[in-house]
């Protein structure tokens, strides 16, 4: 079983499984050495303890994609350089050996660091036996299409800077992903198959095509189209019916509209004035009971009807002073606003224009 304590791991079988006699005691010496992390919570710990015993367990039982991503995790949670090299020893065994490889030679430059040769040693033995099987990859960017503005190389999904466009860089073995962007271009799209171990697969890169309406090289831009100049605005005049005219159609129109409710009053009291002369009273306006009556409905009919052509006749004036001093649009006008009263003692207009 292998334990491993925060950044501490130490060995106490399987050992001999990673190399022959003599690198079983570099292999000790690699696992009895701690290695520099952060400190970590005592949870975050703990799930790394379960995850590295986990991950050697289906590491030992050959189901390493199980195996590497609970050692890869627990790297995560708790740093430790036991961790990293057994994720690098479970990447090997996945066939990912340019990821082993990277990381038997960061365990070795660590060790190296603190001082310990012995564990130095036997991770990049290991490195050095994974390089001879290494597969590379070579994108090779011609010098015309390097000049180009935002030209973008990106090898499955990273972007590739121009110090690696020609390098032969190791690869794990399987299909890549080449894509090339630049802007005005149409984007260039290679998948490459890069498995043989020991080989050297160079992509080419074609020029790229000019995108769909995008200008040809050296070619002038397109003169700008001028601005469209902002439409006038409407002047207040030009709308023969703005706001304030037709608050005087609707003054007049009440105005109208009282003017015939003090007609229909005058009627009705001319017509209970006769009807008290009917018999009820006489020349010297001397009436029966009836009569004082039909005289008292006539006074007030008499009276609703002036006070309605009252209010027709000042609602009328006042609909006239705004439909006719409505603002020419030359200057802002304020709002108008009028009220016409009616009550039982006369009628008023009065407002703001």
């Amino acid at each position: 079983m292998t334990q491993r304590t925060g950044t501490r791991w130490r060995t106490r079988s399987r050992v001999a499984a990673l190399a022959a006699a003599g690198a079983l005691a570099a292999a000790t010496a690699l696992a009895a050495a701690p290695a520099a992390a952060q400190p970590v919570s005592a949870q975050d710990q703990a799930a790394a303890q379960a995850l590295f015993d986990e991950g050697r367990a289906l590491a030992a039982a050959g189901k390493h994609a199980e195996a590497c991503p609970k050692l890869e995790e627990s790297h995560r949670l708790d740093p430790a350089i036991g961790t990293q090299y057994y994720l690098a020893e479970c990447l090997e065994g996945l066939g990912r050996t340019a990821s082993a490889w990277t990381l038997y030679l960061q365990v070795g430059d660590l060790a190296a660091a603190a001082g310990q040769s012995a564990r130095a040693s036997y991770a990049r033995q290991r490195a050095e036996g994974i390089a001879p099987s290494l597969v590379r990859l070579a994108i090779r960017v011609p010098d015309a299409l390097r000049s180009v503005p935002g030209l973008r190389v990106e090898r499955d999904g990273s972007l590739i800077g121009p110090a690696q466009w020609g390098a032969a860089v190791p690869v794990d073995p399987g299909r890549h992903t080449v894509v090339v962007t630049a802007p005005g271009k149409k984007p260039w799209r290679h998948e490459v198959d890069a498995s043989a171990p020991g080989t050297t697969v160079a992509v080419d890169v074609p020029p790229l095509e000019e995108a769909p309406g995008a200008p040809a090289a050296g070619a002038a831009a397109p003169p700008l189209a001028p601005a469209p100049r902002p439409a006038p605005a409407p002047r207040a005049d030009a709308a023969p019916w703005s706001t304030q005219r037709v608050l005087g159609l609707v003054v007049g129109g009440a105005g109208l509209a009282a003017a015939a409710v003090g007609a229909g009053f005058g009627v009705h009291a001319m017509a209970k004035r006769d009807a008290s002369n009917d018999g009820h009273c006489d020349a010297q306006d001397t009436c029966d009971p009836e009569g004082l009556g039909l005289r008292e409905q006539s006074l007030d009919a008499a009276r609703v009807s002036t006070i309605a052509f009252v209010g027709a006749g000042l609602a009328l004036a006042g609909g006239a002073v705004l439909f006719f001093t409505a603002p020419s649009g030359r200057e802002p006008a304020a709002e108008p606003s009028v009220r016409v009263s009616v009550g039982p003692l006369g009628a008023s207009v009065d407002g703001r224009f």
